[in-house]
């Protein structure tokens, strides 16, 4: 089959989404499809080529776009239909919605849509808090809309259903799970090259990777580590990433006078991320909306036999096996938060199963192969239908 990708934001952009794209096209191209993405051209100051085939084999057309707001790219009539021609099946990734409003109901072929997270307004932009009477007004507004949309497609799907059925928009819309895959062969070859073997383990050491935004929760995260430093004084938390909530975590690590605890690292290579998972003995995931929707990072915490200990909010929550390979905790709760870390540092051993049960979910829920064969055969089904 030939599959055009539509997605509003990839790769050199980094994000959940964009990953999980070029993921999927990577396993389809393994399992003999022609897989090309359709993007925008964000941001510009990559300077990516307009065209363009990665090493994976996925061809890449990128559109002259602008940012008009926080995530909501616009190409100015570049795009047409007619880039469209030739392909069996129309996969459009959202929100954003650009794509998906330009095809649906307009095209031919089997219309596909991967509904990856609920448009959400952050509680706060750059540290300042966000009007509250502002928020159900924009939500609502654009749950009516993507409904609207999505009733257009002929297979809608999302990650995990415990979000589905708490979703304004997918608990009224049709639909499939599939999770997130995940190819662990490429962490294993890292872990070997470094030489990762279990003894690395450091028993004292937690990990938060991510941007630093207002919906990863770090700043709750910062909160919780007065409580776990009383009772184990020689934790050491690393933050690995940037975004603009980084003022204000620092002002949060001055304010508690943890500094000493904590190691700031901003982007890393591969190499350096599997390094920090891997030497881990709990990645900490305290995101706190429905931005997040799964998780990517629980997989690859858990790839390298690492514990997790995560927000209970719909999509992230069904990713673990809670208990056998990581923790749960109530959202923006520090004090909970602390409480679970002091868990998981207060018995290394107990943490160490979690990550073996962690990795084992992965080379078996969550391998690619078996995902991608669940939607290849998605992909069938429309076609047979459309025929």
């Amino acid at each position: 089959m030939k599959i055009v990708m539509l997605v509003p934001y990839f790769y050199p952009h980094t994000g959940g989404t964009e990953k999980y794209v070029r993921d999927l096209s990577t396993a389809l191209i393994k399992e003999g499809h022609e897989v090309t993405v359709i993007t925008n051209n964000l941001p510009k100051s990559k300077n990516a080529p307009a065209h363009e085939t990665l090493p994976e084999g996925i061809k890449v057309i990128r559109l002259d776009a602008t940012d008009l707001f926080s995530y909501l790219p616009t190409s100015f009539g570049q795009f047409s239909l007619k880039m469209l021609e030739g392909f069996d099946i129309v996969h459009v990734h959202v929100p954003a919605f650009s794509f998906l409003r330009s095809v649906a109901g307009k095209i031919k072929q089997p219309l596909v849509v991967t509904y990856h997270c609920d448009v959400t307004v952050s509680e706060k932009y750059f540290g300042v808090p966000v009007p509250q009477w502002l928020v159900p007004i924009f939500e609502g507004a654009n749950n009516a809309y993507a409904r609207l949309l999505l009733r257009k497609a002929d297979v809608v799907y999302n990650t995990t259903e415990t979000y589905a059925e708490t979703s304004p928009v997918m608990k009224h819309i049709p639909h499939k799970v599939f999770p997130i895959g995940i190819f662990y062969d490429k962490i294993d070859e890292v872990q070997k090259k470094i030489n990762m073997t279990p003894d690395k383990k450091n028993s004292k050491q937690l990990l938060f990777l991510g941007r630093l935004a207002g919906n990863k929760g770090c700043d709750y995260l910062v909160k919780a580590m007065p409580k776990v430093l009383e009772k184990f004084p020689d934790t050491k938390l690393v933050i690995c990433g940037d975004g603009e909530e980084k003022a204000h975590i620092l002002d949060l690590i001055t304010q508690f006078n943890i500094g000493s605890a904590i190691t700031f690292l901003g982007t890393a290579t591969f190499d350096k991320l599997v390094e920090l998972y891997y030497t881990s003995i709990a990645y900490i995931f305290p995101s706190i909306n429905r931005l997040e929707a799964f998780g990517i990072v629980q997989l690859e915490a858990m790839a390298n036999y690492t514990a997790v200990v995560a927000s209970d909010i719909p999509g992230p929550n069904a990713v673990m096996e809670v208990g056998k390979s990581g923790l749960l905790v109530p959202k923006q709760d520090p004090a909970a938060l602390a409480d679970a870390i002091i868990n998981i540092l207060a018995d290394p051993a107990k943490a160490k199963a979690m990550g073996q049960r962690g990795r084992e979910l992965v080379e078996t829920k969550y391998n690619w192969k078996t995902i991608v064969g669940q939607i290849i055969g998605v992909y069938k089904e429309v076609l047979a239908k459309k025929r």
